[in-house]
Parts: structure tokens; C-alpha cells; sequence
């Protein structure tokens, strides 16, 4: 069988898996010594219970697989592909579909009569590791809060009040590729949001300092402040209450409304990693997110299906009420 048509048949067979949550159908596709697949599979049965425990029902799952670049050996195929697709299910009788793009690594064995995945898991997801800045962003991040607070070096620019359907509808046009108006990181998920709240009329704070304010300055030599790309400098402004976003602290995120922000600590250690924003509810009146990183539309918000899941996962929400 061609290499190709064995990835289609696997994939077609984790389809059917998210479907009934019978994962021993996959079995028969990895080697005895397969890498990865632990972490890999628990995902995939968190995401069945979390579902599970929504009340929902998957009726369809629609999965492109595309090969991005392959490396052949004598022992070897080393694939790296892109997964786009979307899956319906159905809380009671109301109907929502839930996609995503995400890029798989898969090493097949060719040491046997036929293909064998010797380790699968996903490159990247919703990596844990903090944006090259955070380490400088943290030893600056707390004179970023107090200067904003105060405002005394700012400039403030685009003010005109928070409008959340221009935030959302911005979340919907752009959660599956960057905007080109705007640099684009291998770590996104900050830089998104930071789109987002502006395009619903946040406005930036200048500063010449990267440790100050809210903002970037894209063009030749683009430029951002922490707080706009990094995802703990973001949510320190976010928890200060301060402006440009002058956000307020809620306590459980069915209090959260589409245009509010959910910012995620994976390891519990209280550095936050990741930031999504609120773009509709579910019949359980909780919150459905988009992001990027793994580039996600109407996403569950409590992110229990993330290769960056820990049992420690702690989270923080957030109303914007702009200024």
C-alpha cells in the first residue's frame, strides 16, 4: 500500500474513533515500540469525555489530510502534515461545529511487510513553552502594570469604546490564517487576541519601551510590546483592570459574554501560557473560543483536548469593558 493512502486510512479511522470513542481500532496502525502514542491517545479520550460531559453527540467529522514535507531512509518515513476539518455534534437539539487546523508529525517504520507508525503526536498544539520575550517580559512586567495604570508616558491611540461583534467577527475571519497587515509568530495565540481587542476598538499605548504599554508598530522594522505578544505580560494588564482593555476579573466563565478573554496556566505554576477569546456560548451557556497555535474555531474554552493539558490547568477570566 502507498504511504499516502495508509495516512488517509488512519486518519479515517480516528475519525470514526471521535464518533464512538472506540480508540482500539487503531491499534492495527502503530509497531509494537510505538513513541508518543500514550499522550496522544489520552488526548483523544479527554476530548470524547469532555464532550461526553457537555451532554454533547457527534454526528460528523470532516478531516482534509495534506502532506506538508516528507523525509525518506532506508528504515524510515518521517512525515510532517496538516490536519484542517471540522466536527458536528449536538447538545440536545441545538447543533454547533467546532474546527480546527493542526500539524502532525508521524514517523512511519518501513522495516516490516507493511507501513507501521513507529510515533505520532502533534507539532507544536498549544505548546507550553513561553514566547521568546518572557523571561525579560517577567522582569519588567511589573513596572508595565504600574505605568499603565498611570498612564504618565503613554500616548493613546485609536480610542472609541469596545465594540465585541467587531472582536468576534475579527476571531471568525482570521482564526485559520494570520492577517498579512501583521507579523505572525510560530507561538501566535497572544498576537491573535491582541488583534482581536483592537479590532473591537481597543486602543494602543505607545511607549518606546517594549515593556510598556500596549502596542505594535508593524511595517518595515515591526515592533510590539511584551503585553502585545506574550501571553503573561497580556494577562498582568488584563488583571490590573487598568486601560487600554480595563477588563474585570470574573470567577467561572458561564459570567464571560462573546468578545471576553480566558487566559490559561497549563502547569498551574501561575505563569500563563496561552489566551483564547470568547466568540458564542453553548445550551450550557458556556463559553466556545477561538485561537491560534493550534488555530481553533468554536473550541470548548476549558481546553481539556490540548496537548497542553495538565491535571494542575488553572484559568483566568476576564470581561472587557474598554475604555
Amino acid at each position: 500500500m502507498d504511504w499516502r493512502a495508509f495516512v488517509q486510512n488512519y486518519f479515517d479511522s480516528v475519525h470514526k474513533s471521535w464518533l464512538d470513542g472506540d480508540y482500539q481500532r487503531l491499534l492495527p496502525f502503530y509497531s509494537a515500540t510505538a513513541e508518543g502514542t500514550e499522550s496522544e491517545w489520552e488526548r483523544l479520550k479527554r476530548a470524547h469525555r469532555q464532550l461526553a460531559d457537555r451532554g454533547g453527540t457527534p454526528y460528523s467529522i470532516r478531516g482534509r489530510v495534506v502532506p506538508l514535507c516528507w523525509i525518506e531512509t532506508e528504515q524510515a518515513l518521517d512525515i510532517l502534515l496538516s490536519w484542517q476539518g471540522r466536527r458536528c455534534y449536538a447538545i440536545g437539539t441545538h447543533e454547533l461545529i467546532e474546527a480546527s487546523r493542526r500539524i502532525h508529525r508521524i514517523r512511519l517504520n518501513k522495516g516490516t511487510d507493511q507501513w507501521e507508525i513507529d510515533s505520532h503526536q502533534e507539532w507544536e498544539g498549544d505548546t507550553k513553552n513561553p514566547f521568546d520575550a518572557e523571561q525579560e517580559a517577567e522582569e519588567v512586567s511589573s513596572s508595565m502594570v504600574e505605568d499603565v495604570v498611570s498612564e504618565p508616558l503613554l500616548v493613546v491611540h485609536g480610542a472609541g469604546g469596545y465594540n465585541p461583534e467587531n472582536a468576534v467577527a475579527y476571531a471568525e475571519r482570521y482564526w485559520n490564517s494570520p492577517n498579512p497587515a501583521y507579523p505572525h509568530f510560530t507561538d501566535d495565540c497572544t498576537n491573535f487576541i491582541s488583534q482581536c481587542l483592537y479590532a473591537g476598538g481597543i486602543p494602543m499605548l505607545f511607549s518606546k519601551e517594549k515593556g510598556k504599554g500596549w502596542w505594535i508598530r508593524t511595517g518595515k522594522g515591526n515592533e510590539w510590546s511584551y503585553s502585545w505578544a506574550v501571553a503573561h505580560a497580556l494577562y498582568l494588564i488584563l488583571k490590573s483592570g487598568a486601560a487600554p482593555m480595563r477588563a474585570v476579573t470574573k470567577t467561572s466563565p458561564d459570567e464571560l459574554v462573546p468578545g471576553d478573554i480566558i487566559c490559561y496556566d497549563f502547569d498551574g505554576d501561575r505563569r500563563f501560557q496561552h489566551n483564547t477569546i470568547v466568540v458564542a456560548k453553548d445550551t450550557n451557556n458556556m463559553p466556545l473560543v477561538n485561537a491560534h497555535t493550534t488555530d481553533s474555531s468554536m473550541r470548548y474554552w476549558a481546553y481539556e483536548d490540548s496537548t497542553a493539558y495538565t491535571p494542575n490547568m488553572r484559568y483566568a477570566f476576564f470581561h472587557i469593558r474598554g475604555v
